[in-house]
Formats: structure tokens, sequence, C-alpha cells
């Protein structure tokens, strides 16, 4: 007994030092706040390191024990720009958060005016008051708009640098306007993989018009009012 009466007398004070050292004193605490944050296209909008340590919430001189991590990243999570956040100790004084950005999908035209900047999932990365460039526009009414928004979201990256707006009335008639001047009938927002395939086979022959609403049997055509089947001649430029 008196054995362990003498480890207790030993223990107890050296774990209460080290909790004072872990959780009170300045020997363990935050001095330093290291920001990476991931680039994105120039329609997302500006994102600095600044911006995000100005909502970390954490003192510097903090004790790192009394930094939580999960409510850092929390707080960080909250900017509309930002898609995922993680956030670790570096011990002794260093707090490291690495910072992936929202990448736009497209831009919608809102009631209100303006448009509002989204990325693939729907969410609004920033409001702004004229037309960005680098992601489509969006013009839709009624059944069209979800279907054009689901289309835009579903482009991979290298459609969307040549889309300059989608445009719908109905689900079934989605729209696309390139940057060229050529036109592509669409169609509904069902099978978008497979259509991005077919219509970037399509796109290198030159034509005016570009349909891939049947992707099975696409079609291209300089008369806008009769398409030719592709691939079966190469129109002249």
């Amino acid at each position: 007994m008196k054995r362990v009466l003498v480890a207790l007398a030993c223990v107890i004070p050296l774990v209460a030092a080290l909790v004072w050292v872990g959780w009170f004193s300045s020997w363990l605490a935050l001095e330093t706040v290291e920001v990476t944050v991931s680039s994105a296209p120039e329609a997302a909008g500006p994102l600095t390191s600044e911006d995000v340590s100005g909502v970390v919430g954490v003192p510097l001189g903090t004790p790192m024990l009394r930094v939580s991590p999960g409510e850092v990243e929390e707080r960080i999570a909250g900017l509309p720009q930002v898609e995922s956040v993680t956030v670790t100790r570096s011990w002794p004084s260093t707090l490291v958060i690495d910072v992936t950005r929202r990448t736009p999908a497209a831009a919608l035209a809102v009631s209100s005016g303006g448009f509002d900047v989204v990325d693939a999932g729907g969410t609004v990365i920033r409001h702004v008051d004229v037309v960005v460039t680098g992601v489509p526009l969006v013009e839709a009414a009624d059944t069209g708009r979800d279907a054009a928004i689901a289309v835009a979201q579903q482009m991979p990256a290298w459609l969307r640098e040549k889309v300059e707006l989608v445009e719908a009335t109905t689900r079934n008639d989605v729209t696309l306007i390139l940057r060229d001047g050529s036109i592509v009938t669409w169609g509904s927002a069902e099978e978008g993989e497979f259509k991005a395939k077919v219509l970037k086979t399509l796109l290198e022959v030159k034509a005016l018009r570009y349909d891939v609403s049947s992707p099975g049997v696409p079609s291209t055509s300089d008369n806008l009012s009769r398409p030719t089947a592709f691939p079966t001649e190469t129109p002249t430029p």
C-alpha cells in the first residue's frame, strides 16, 4: 500500500504538469497558420489564404490541445467557394489547412438580376452582376430550366470550355450554342456522358450544326433545317 501511495505521489504531479503544459501554457501554443488553397478557374472568383485565415477563429497563442480541427473545418467549409477542407495540427505550434475550391459549371440568370455561378452539384459559388467568361450561361424557362442546368452540370471540362450558352424551353429540347457560333442539338439531359463522347468525335467535322439528341444516330449539317447523317461526308468549310 505504501508503494502505491508513493507511486501515486510521483505520477499525479507529473500528469498535472503535462496537462498544464498542453492545455494552459504557451509552450505548445499556436504560432503559425499555414493555408494552401487549390487553383480554380477565373469564373470561380477570388479566394485567398487570407480569406481562409480570417474565418479560422482561433487566436494565435491558443494552446494546441485546445484547438479543434473539426470546428475549424466547419467554419472554413461555410465559405461558398470551398468544396472540401482538411485541418491538422503540426506539432508543436502550427495549424495546417488544405482547401479544395469548387469548380464552376454554369452561370444561371436570376429573377432579381445578375447571375449565380454554380458548381456541378448546383451549389452557388458566387453571385455576379454581369456574365462571366469560362462557364456556359443557362437561359431556359419552365420545364426546360432543370434540364438545361442538368446538362450544364454534367458537361466534361473540355466541352464546358467550348459552350457559351445552354438553352431549353422543354426538358427534351436542350440546345448548346458553342463559342465558335455552331449549334448542338442535345435533346434531354439523359445519356449525357454518351452524348459528350459522340459530340467530341462529331466536332472533328466542321459544320454549322451537330445533333446528338439520339446519340446512336448523330448527325451534322451546314443547313440548319436538314442535318445529314454522320459521318458520311465531311462538309466543305
